[in-house]
């Protein structure tokens, strides 16, 4: 089970992918944020966070699969 790094959460699926597709494909799970700490860390909104994740999985990346 994964955490949130920042404010010690579950992380779901899709948050561990885009950290990884957007910051470091590399992280270990210490490493990753949440979709709600992850969009502050990058100053956007959650929004466009899912819209990533949207995109990635309709183009096929595998770290959504």
């Amino acid at each position: 089970m994964a955490i949130c790094n920042k404010c010690g959460i579950e992380l779901h699926k899709d948050e561990k992918a885009i950290y990884k597709r957007l910051i470091n494909r590399a992280a270990t799970e210490e490493e990753l944020l949440c979709k709600r700490c992850l969009a502050k860390k990058l100053s956007v909104d959650e929004s466009v966070i899912d819209e990533k994740i949207r995109h990635f999985r309709e183009i096929g990346c595998t770290l959504f699969m």
